[in-house]
């Protein structure tokens, strides 16, 4: 009985904090659950070790871990998945100097689950089970893309959506041109949307049935590479998400940038 009241009380804790936008503490997470701290900081310290928990270093406070972010998404993700992406993001990282992310979509937002710094002059900011903007970023446009129009509705919100800089796509209209233009495409990116003076470039990872489960991108400075430099990196993206997908099972063919499409900019 006692074992079967821990593990009721660890779901407990990942269902709060999964509906939380910030991290909480265990005194917080104690009162809103009605369960002795003492018992909450074991049970964070279990969840922490297993990573389904990951306490902020500097609040000391708890959010949700990879692990959470991987079972509670349509991925039918395992490690499988994260040892072949990571192993993608670590050689565009070493070989391309590109910072490299692995992301999901959890309820209306991003949630990175992997991410890997190259030795370029862009700090990785987006550690696992931080949140992000959709609309904003190439990862969020690559991942609502195949959405119906109500679950893209309810994942973005009403317009205006938030502008996180002066180019950041606010109208409805305008996300929806951009999310016709990935479609098209194959492929997301964001200009300066989410960050000032940074690009992004996604691809989405697709599970065997053909439904994208999760999707790849990779960051760099506006300042480092002109628009004629990012149909290579495009196509990396391209390819890493490819060898991801097909780890899932999928057997659909790789995007090749020819024609039209090959105009990235």
């Amino acid at each position: 009985m006692a074992t079967n009241q821990s593990l009721d009380r660890g779901l407990a804790i990942l269902d709060l904090l999964d509906g939380e936008a910030q991290p909480m503490g265990i005194r917080d997470i104690a009162r809103a659950l009605d369960i002795s701290p003492t018992i909450v900081q074991r049970l964070a310290n279990t969840l922490a070790a297993a990573g389904y928990l990951e306490q902020m270093p500097e609040t000391r406070r708890y959010r949700l871990g990879y692990r959470a972010v991987v079972l509670g998404g349509a991925l039918r993700r395992d490690d499988h998945l994260l040892a072949n992406a990571a192993r993608e993001l670590r050689s565009m990282a070493d070989e391309h100097h590109l910072n490299g992310y692995l992301g999901a979509l959890r309820d209306h937002r991003v949630v990175y689950i992997d991410s890997v710094q190259s030795s370029g002059p862009i700090a990785v900011r987006s550690m696992p089970g931080e949140r992000a903007h959709a609309h904003s970023t190439a990862m969020g446009k690559i991942l609502i893309a195949e959405l119906a129009a109500a679950e893209l509705a309810r994942v973005v919100g009403p317009a205006p959506y938030p502008a996180l800089t002066t180019h950041t796509l606010v109208t409805a209209e305008a996300l929806d041109a951009e999310l016709a233009e990935v479609r098209r495409r194959g492929f997301a990116l964001s200009r300066e949307e989410n960050l000032v003076g940074v690009i992004s470039v996604a691809a989405a990872i697709r599970n065997q049935s053909g439904r994208i489960a999760a999707a790849l991108s990779v960051a760099f400075l506006a300042s480092e590479h002109d628009s004629t430099g990012w149909p290579a990196i495009t196509q990396l993206v391209l390819d890493a998400a490819h060898r991801c997908s097909r780890s899932l099972g999928h057997d659909g063919p790789p995007i090749q940038l020819t024609g039209e499409n090959a105009h990235v900019a």
